[in-house]
């Protein structure tokens, strides 16, 4: 019943954002609440995006062939619409192709893809710990501007495949490996949870590493201009400075992650949501925006620091408005995870974190060494 009244709640908070070119509500009693006349500048992006694939997929990455729309030009340039890897690319472009053939458009696909994240988090979240849902989405103002007017598009892809990825982890599936490594080419936000090739088999490393190798290594070879994306996002946030602070907080947190893993004996489930934190991270701090990193806090965490983390982030600016900055979430959830690793090493023991301190060879040996099997699945928790 709280599961099904937060969706209520979160469908009340999202109505205002739905863009009147969409759906108007002018002759309904919502009409006073919308907010918006046309779509969010993401939609434009990727739709802009999303066509130039179809009329050339040559043209991907140089956009010479496919105009813009009035709206889309003065909202991005060609280089800034869809700065992204070649599979979320076509995803979006094939989203795009079903929403026309369907009449719900690409925006209702989105909108959908939304939507089966909420559906498939809810379910997880009822097999697990119920109570973080309505934690985490009572609040749903943010994020139901993000998902339903901006709609984040490639994160919305991404989360999909993370969830699908989490549920298979959850089966002890070993596939989750390759769908993590399509996430990665999707969005690089899950690239730490590479570290985990030493634990699977020779099999499932290959294919890990090939989907990796195909997604974002092959297309350089095949778009030309592929590589701007990258310059772009280096360039479009942030200086070498925020970047060296960035690294500096990112890196020992990944390797503590690693460490706590491996000592606390993670399962899939665990690796699959703490392998796509740390880089979140870094990219938060080096482009100082929370979204990076609130976004993947949103996966599904059994254990409950992760989403605890992006509960409170978001609820200190939101109860504190003018007082707290929103970006001060990045921040806030930034101490919710360190003191949840902080937590996992007491769980270790702080004498035996010392032993390992004082032996960093044995210890690295000890986080390198594989596993010849899946690892047996921990106690999901109360429901």
């Amino acid at each position: 019943m709280v599961i099904a009244l937060t969706m209520l709640v979160m469908v009340l908070q999202s109505l205002p954002n739905v863009p009147r070119e969409y759906v108007d509500f002018s002759q309904t009693p919502l009409g006073a609440v919308q907010r918006y006349d046309t779509y969010g500048p993401d939609s434009l992006s990727d739709r802009y995006g999303a066509r130039v694939i179809l009329n050339d997929p040559r043209d991907m990455y140089t956009r010479a062939r496919t105009p813009q729309t009035p709206l889309e030009a003065a909202t991005w340039s060609k280089e800034a619409s869809a700065p992204y890897p070649p599979v979320v690319l076509l995803v979006e472009a094939g989203l795009y192709a079903v929403g026309d053939w369907s009449g719900i458009g690409f925006y209702g696909m989105i909108l959908g893809c939304a939507c089966l994240f909420l559906t498939l988090s809810a379910v997880y979240f009822f097999k697990t710990r119920w109570y973080l849902f309505p934690l985490l989405y009572l609040n749903f103002d943010y994020f139901s501007e993000r998902f339903v007017y901006v709609q984040d598009n490639t994160y919305l892809v991404m989360l999909v495949v993370l969830i699908g990825a989490l549920f298979l982890a959850r089966a002890g599936h070993p596939a989750c490996h390759a769908a993590m490594a399509v996430a990665t080419t999707m969005k690089l936000s899950p690239l730490y949870y590479a570290k985990n090739v030493g634990r699977m088999s020779r099999p499932q490393a290959a294919i890990f590493l090939a989907i990796l190798v195909v997604g974002l290594v092959l297309p350089y070879f095949i778009w030309e201009n592929y590589l701007y994306i990258y310059r772009y996002g280096s360039e479009l946030k942030g200086d070498w400075q925020s970047a060296a602070g960035a690294l500096f907080l990112a890196v020992p947190f990944g390797l503590v992650v690693w460490y706590v893993d491996v000592r606390r004996g993670f399962d899939l489930e665990d690796r699959v949501g703490w392998g796509v934190v740390p880089f979140a991270l870094l990219l938060g701090f080096k482009m100082n925006v929370a979204r990076h990193l609130l976004i993947v806090l949103l996966l599904p965490d059994k254990r409950g620091v992760r989403n605890v983390a992006a509960a409170v982030g978001l609820a200190v600016p939101a109860l504190l408005p003018g007082v707290v900055a929103f970006n001060s979430a990045l921040a806030i959830a930034t101490v919710i995870l360190v003191l949840g690793l902080a937590h996992h090493l007491q769980q270790i023991g702080w004498a035996v974190v010392r032993d390992d301190l004082a032996s960093p060879v044995r210890t690295m040996r000890m986080m390198w060494a594989p596993v010849g099997s899946l690892p047996t699945r921990t106690s999901p928790g109360p429901r």
